[in-house]
């Protein structure tokens, strides 16, 4: 069950109209992720970092977006995907 949280959508929907990015920030199991699921997934993709699946997903970033076909991408646990300025021998 996804909870209605119109203060925070809209307040997500001003920060995009500043910049293209908008990081959600907070501790843990407060709802970040209910909140993005909220924007609904016809909407809005949302790649769960913790697994292997994403890494893949993201390791051409020009191709990845190409093929979005969302205007929006939720990178849930983006820390977990390797560094991109690390070139791997």
């Amino acid at each position: 069950m996804v909870i209605d949280r119109p203060f925070w959508v809209r307040r997500i929907e001003e920060a995009w109209k500043e910049a293209p990015v908008v990081w959600l920030a907070g501790a843990r199991r407060v709802g970040k992720t209910t909140l993005v699921q909220s924007l609904g997934a016809d909407r809005a993709l949302y790649v769960n970092c913790d697994l292997p699946i994403a890494a893949d997903m993201v390791a051409d970033p020009e191709l990845f977006y190409r093929n979005c076909d969302r205007p929006i991408v939720a990178f849930d646990e983006v820390h977990q995907l390797p560094d991109p300025s690390v070139v791997s021998q």
